[in-house]
């Protein structure tokens, strides 16, 4: 019987409810310790396992993690690659929106003022497109971003201003007594709803801009964009925080390996005096006073081709370093796995030296899951559908047709490059063949319109019939062997001349 259980005797008949409970805490915690990684002993003592909240951890480092990636983007080749890498996979040329109603009108109509609008300077210099981009790549590189939306000329949500993570004032941190509350800058009501955004007018890196007090935005005014990790996560933290320090790391070692290099190639020639003619060398104290007479500068440093004279007499000694280990695999198998989250190895470093077609398409369909979680759960919910909601609603209030708040969206992401088009395209001809895939919706996986591929193929097809021309693609006429199709359907012979 151990201390626990007899104090448990002592208290049971004064105060039963606590034993109870003592007892009960104290068996949940043996069972706990039967798991490795709960337990506390030497293997654990350096093991950091905090319990503190979603908010907590990250106001702890929002603002290190988030200099700290900033810093590495700017200096550090294989992150700036991986982020560069990271925003053109998942943005590319731009996310597309197709507008989509029962009456084809109404569609075509708010196809053409959502284009009029997104193709423009939305927010004074760059398209809705461009702002993705930096909309997203802030995000990654910080944690998150804002869209602030304000009015033009003729009425609400006309242009946007972009702003950084760093003007939602994270200071700003509150608890009130009606249940509403303010966290990092995030007002919150009494239910959970995000209903404002405290925003600095000025970023705090700027010269005055620490002693800025922030300015309450209703949040029906801001899209929050940034990755939720764990539930009711009011910011969001860098994509470089659980890896900055092995980006830290690898630059260093590349750093000694450079160095050992340097030394490898400083071979030099030393000549020394003859036995008992005494001292010549700038090495010791005789020749170093004899140098500093003649004005030569003794030899401190080795450097490559080094050769330092001697007199009459002198024998030569070669001095060669050994050249240094193999760190090569090391650093590849690093630089692998801080990637991983962000592109393909071969793609960030452009080495594709043991890259073959298995392997770079096993890495493009891992890329693929990546994808579609960055453009489905992020960027197509937090920036581009309420975008257009807004573009809609403005819509609606101009032409007082209400229609246009029933139109919906899709969105056409940026296409997928094939890594070997002629089996990529043999496999997807086979899914659409078998069932398994719609042609539209394989041309909606290129960022095509399906209606409005078919239109332009039957403009094509009707201008190349006119003019008597037969191209070896048009599967109308030539077969998949190049060979001639027989005439079918609407698709009259030609006549020999």
């Amino acid at each position: 019987m151990d201390l626990g259980d007899l104090l448990d005797r002592a208290i049971e008949p004064f105060a039963p409810a606590l034993a109870r409970r003592r007892h009960a805490q104290r068996s949940a915690l043996k069972l706990q310790r039967q798991f490795d990684v709960a337990a506390n002993g030497r293997r654990q003592e350096n093991w950091r396992r905090t319990s503190g909240s979603q908010d907590r951890e990250i106001q702890q480092g929002l603002r290190g993690a988030r200099n700290a990636a900033r810093e590495l983007v700017r200096n550090n080749k294989y992150a700036s690659s991986a982020l560069r890498h990271m925003v053109v996979a998942t943005i590319g040329d731009g996310i597309e929106a197709r507008a989509v109603h029962p009456d084809e009108a109404v569609a075509r109509k708010a196809q053409e003022a959502w284009e009029a609008w997104a193709h423009g300077p939305v927010d004074g210099r760059n398209d809705f497109y461009a702002v993705q981009k930096l909309v997203f790549r802030g995000m990654v590189e910080c944690g998150d971003m804002l869209i602030v939306w304000q009015p033009d000329a003729k009425g609400p949500d006309g242009r946007v201003r972009v702003l950084e993570g760093d003007l939602l004032d994270e200071t700003k941190n509150e608890d009130r007594a009606d249940g509403t509350r303010i966290v990092q800058g995030v007002e919150f009501d009494k239910d959970g709803n995000r209903v404002a955004y405290w925003i600095l007018p000025r970023h705090p890196g700027d010269i005055g801009g620490a002693w800025a007090r922030s300015t309450r935005y209703d949040a029906a005014n801001v899209d929050h964009v940034f990755e939720e990790l764990r539930a009711g996560q009011a910011r969001g933290i860098s994509w470089f925080a659980p890896v900055g320090m092995d980006f830290r790391d690898v630059a260093d070692v590349e750093q000694a390996r450079l160095l050992k290099e340097k030394i490898t190639a400083c071979l030099a020639i030393v000549f020394n005096a003859p036995e008992g003619s005494g001292p010549t060398t700038p090495f010791t104290e005789e020749g170093a006073t004899v140098t500093a007479k003649t004005g030569e500068k003794p030899v401190e440093t080795i450097r490559p081709g080094l050769v330092m004279r001697g007199r009459p007499g002198e024998t030569a000694t070669v001095v060669q370093p050994p050249a240094g280990g193999e760190t090569t695999q090391f650093i590849k198998q690093q630089v692998a796995a801080m990637t991983a989250q962000f592109a393909p190895y071969y793609r960030v470093t452009g080495d594709v030296s043991e890259a073959n077609y298995t392997s770079q398409r096993a890495a493009q369909i891992g890329e693929y899951g990546l994808l579609d979680d960055r453009q489905q759960n992020m960027m197509i919910p937090l920036a581009c559908n309420p975008a257009f909601k807004r573009r809609m609603r403005r819509l609606a209030a101009e032409t007082g047709d209400k229609r246009f708040l029933e139109v919906k969206v899709q969105w056409a992401v940026y296409v997928r490059r094939l890594i070997d088009p002629v089996k990529d395209v043999a496999g997807e001809k086979a899914e659409i063949r078998a069932g398994l895939k719609t042609m539209p919706q394989a041309l909606s996986e290129r960022g095509r319109n399906w209606r409005d591929h078919v239109a332009e193929q039957r403009q094509w097809q009707e201008a190349t019939d006119a003019a008597g021309v037969v191209f070896d693609t048009d599967a109308r006429r030539i077969d998949g062997s190049g060979g001639l199709q027989p005439p079918a359907g609407y698709i009259a012979p030609t006549s020999a001349n």
